[in-house]
């Protein structure tokens, strides 16, 4: 097949989830034989596409960075609630004509678009399957969020309504919506209107080859938290880990050390580097090395739209993880995660995993062998394109 790959953007190192599926899964598809191509609006970064530099390349905007003017064929299809919404979201007519001629020069079969704000390109083309890649479903991250008495409940009711109104609004030029768990799967189905029969449940995956394990020495009591840092699910679960859980592991562990890693902190974010004991180590290079030298990994998520991500990267780089509990939906198999939800409990758990040094060594273990059977880009991709093929 010919797939057209479609993004806003590609920054270097991959910075979010989106990034690296994206990459991940344009790789496997062109080593399995299919030729893949890439759109963006902003040029990719300088690295974020090693390895594919090959492939045909897109801009969805003129030479110098912005859209086209003056464009007598700028593209007025689709309904006028998914035009409100192309406003809404800032796309010009004239990146939808420039899509459909990479689609025609590439003679793509397919197009992949990833994000939410993706969808809006669809209207303009019916030559070709389209799918869209949404992986965590977002409407159902605000409903997870909604509690009595929050301080952002109106927001997150404002949120959900307005994303589920604009992905029903699209539900008609979606072929193929890609998603990473059954809960994801029913909410696309219930809230998007898509016909289940056309989502498709992948689950997240992880280059092996990549994140492998190390011969670091790892720091006795030593946590550590990786992601993008200006991402709300992971500000929330750091706010909650270092000022719920954090409190009751230094009163048993008075020189504990938790290490926060990621890209583009928040103020939020530095905040919480100044409490004792924590640490933060923004915009690396390479996280791999900094995390091996850790003896347990946190993923201490509130909501439903938790990095998988960061869980399979450091499943494969053998490290001990604890987490709650909704971090292993979506995971194929039987992952050894050590899962609790409470603050207090959460806490005994990452210490009773440093007074085990043996516990750590056998779930490093398993872990590696688990992430490494049961997620991988190859087959994710082999799957997505039968699918493609069958429709």
């Amino acid at each position: 097949m010919r797939i057209l790959f479609m993004k806003d953007s590609f920054a270097s190192p991959h910075a979010s989830g989106h990034d690296v599926d994206t990459y991940q899964v344009m790789k496997a598809c062109a080593e399995l034989g299919h030729e893949v191509s890439i759109a963006t609006v902003v040029k990719p970064e300088e690295g974020a596409l090693n390895g594919l530099s090959y492939i045909p390349q897109y801009s969805l905007t003129g030479t110098n960075g912005h859209d086209r003017t003056g464009s007598e064929t700028a593209s007025v299809a689709g309904t006028r609630l998914q035009l409100r919404f192309r406003n809404y979201w800032g796309i010009p007519p004239q990146r939808l004509d420039a899509l459909q001629e990479a689609v025609r020069q590439f003679n793509a079969d397919a197009v992949v678009v990833s994000g939410l704000d993706a969808l809006p390109y669809f209207p303009g083309l019916s030559s070709v399957k389209r799918v869209w890649h949404a992986a965590d479903e977002c409407v159902l991250h605000h409903l997870s969020q909604l509690r009595p008495g929050s301080h952002t409940l109106s927001e997150d009711l404002k949120a959900a309504a307005i994303e589920g109104l604009y992905e029903r609004a699209h539900r008609q030029v979606v072929d193929r919506v890609w998603v990473v768990s059954e809960s994801d799967r029913r909410a696309v189905r219930w809230i998007a209107g898509v016909p289940g029969k056309r989502i498709d449940v992948f689950p997240n995956v992880v280059d092996g080859a990549f994140y492998t394990a190390g011969d670091e020495s790892r720091m006795e009591n030593s946590a550590v938290f990786w992601g993008g840092l200006d991402l709300r699910p992971n500000i929330q679960a750091l706010e909650w880990f270092c000022r719920r859980v954090w409190p009751f592991i230094q009163w048993q562990v008075p020189d504990a050390r938790f290490t926060i890693l990621g890209s583009h902190p928040t103020a939020r974010v530095e905040k919480l580097a100044t409490l004792p004991g924590v640490s933060l180590q923004a915009d690396l290079a390479d996280i791999r090395s900094v995390a091996r030298r850790h003896s347990v990994v946190v993923l201490p998520f509130a909501s439903g739209a938790g990095p998988e991500s960061t869980l399979l990267e450091a499943a494969a780089l053998a490290l001990p993880i604890v987490c709650t509990p909704r971090m292993s939906h979506g995971l194929r198999g039987n992952p050894p995660l050590v899962k609790e939800a409470s603050a207090p409990g959460f806490a005994a758990e990452v210490v009773k995993l440093w007074r085990s040094p043996a516990r750590q060594i056998e779930l490093s273990s398993d872990l590696r062998t688990w992430v490494t059977e049961h997620h991988t880009w190859s087959s994710v991709a082999r799957e997505a394109i039968a699918r493609l093929e069958a429709a």
